[in-house]
């Protein structure tokens, strides 16, 4: 199958990806084009890549062509990754069988449908999340061996290699559990909102294909609730959207040790209660394209959307929060509240 990334590049321009320095990370070109190791989740991203370039390459050449400058920027590789949510999005859009038309400050999308000689339009804002500054920065010195700490091996004592403790989303705060500091930062994603409308459907396109979030492509981030290893843990994504303040939050909660000796809670609203302009979040994982719809919303996806929606690549239903079919998201929302709530009091007994 022909690598549709690899021919927007000339040669010279490829040579120049293939040499790119290690950063924090490989160049996100390079990390597609050239990886040195065979890593599923590489491939997956390069095949999605190249299946919504497949789409976009009949009629959107002069637009992916404008993005060229941002996918070859070799000083600041978040700008090459941005370039890339990009093209995905779009790319997943029109294969959707949804009409798009790319807005002038780029990553935002108008979505249409005329029926009945009426027209809908809907605003769609593109996000890829990038890694905090200051981890970003300390990741790269560790690659260059300005940082990390020297330890033995657990396998050969007698090797010594170094390591270094990433948090993609930032240091918690003083006081703040690490889980606190990923819900609060989701929440926040472009939380200005100066590109969504408080007349039209708005919703903010989530890209996490980035090499980054290697450790967070998780589905079960979705669920309010998730067990692992016989502990409770708030999913982050339910809590950043669907959340409330003072909402008690699951790291490593165990029935013996429920709390480690401190509850920690919520400190803000999740971002549906907040926001009058944010109408629903799509969560693009590797492998998984969730919705969650805003329960409170006054201008909700409309039906004709839907129809498209279900046929975005790698939607998944299952884990999706909406109200298409039977409109009973807040219910359901509701629900889960009273879980979260049971189970704290179940394990601090």
């Amino acid at each position: 199958m022909t690598n549709e990334l690899k021919l927007i590049f000339d040669d010279s321009e490829l040579e120049k990806i293939q040499q790119s320095d290690l950063k924090d990370r490989q160049h996100p070109l390079k990390r597609l084009l050239f990886s040195d190791y065979n890593y599923e989740r590489n491939h997956q991203v390069l095949t999605n890549t190249d299946r919504a370039l497949r789409h976009l390459s009949e009629k959107n050449e002069k637009w992916i062509s404008s993005l060229k400058k941002r996918l070859l920027d070799f000083d600041d590789y978040s700008t090459s990754s941005s370039a890339l949510g990009e093209i995905r999005a779009f790319g997943y859009l029109l294969e959707a069988g949804i009409s798009v038309k790319p807005l002038s400050s780029g990553s935002d999308f108008l979505l249409r449908q005329k029926e009945d000689e009426e027209e809908d339009e809907v605003l769609l804002e593109v996000h890829s999340k990038q890694m905090n500054h200051n981890e970003t920065q300390a990741l790269e010195e560790f690659h260059q061996g300005k940082r990390g700490r020297s330890v033995a091996s657990p396998t050969s004592p007698k090797i010594i290699v170094r390591e270094h403790v990433t948090t993609p989303c930032g240091k918690p705060k003083k006081g703040e559990s690490t889980t606190e500091n990923v819900i609060s930062k989701l929440a926040y994603i472009k939380g200005k909102e100066h590109q969504l409308s408080k007349d039209k459907t708005s919703i903010l396109w989530l890209d996490f294909q980035d090499e980054s979030w290697n450790l967070f492509d998780d589905v079960g981030r979705i669920l309010p609730i998730r067990t692992w290893n016989s502990a409770f843990y708030s999913g982050e994504f339910w809590y950043a959207f669907y959340g409330w303040k003072s909402a008690i939050i699951f790291e490593m909660s165990e029935l013996d040790h429920p709390f480690y000796g401190k509850q920690v809670k919520m400190r803000h609203d999740g971002r549906f209660l907040q926001s009058n302009k944010l109408d629903a979040v799509i969560i693009s994982f590797s492998r998984n394209t969730i919705v969650m719809e805003n329960p409170y919303s006054t201008k909700a996806i409309k039906p004709w959307l839907w129809k498209k929606l279900i046929y975005l690549p790698w939607f998944n239903f299952e884990y999706s929060y909406t109200n298409w079919l039977v409109s009973d998201l807040e219910q359901k929302i509701d629900l889960d509240k009273k879980k979260i709530i049971a189970l704290s009091k179940y394990i601090s007994l």
